[in-house]
């Protein structure tokens, strides 16, 4: 499993994860620890969601540097 894929399950399951502290927000209110943990977890999808888009513009960047490189061989 490749660094972006690791990076793209993490995104999907904090997602998840945030969508279900999002509907215990509306339904019942968070007290201060639960808004501690949401306000958290929500600046670890945000620094996930930008690791994940430099991983992927670096991927995309040795993907292009392949046909270069066997161009010359």
């Amino acid at each position: 499993m490749s660094y972006t894929e690791v990076l793209e399950r993490k995104s999907e399951i904090l997602k998840k994860t945030m969508e279900n502290w999002i509907l215990k927000e509306n339904r019942d209110g968070l007290n201060r620890q639960e808004a501690y943990i949401y306000r958290n977890m929500l600046k670890e999808l945000h620094q996930n969601e930008q690791e994940l888009g430099t991983a992927r513009d670096e991927e995309a960047g040795r993907q292009a540097d392949i046909p270069a490189v066997a161009a010359r061989s």
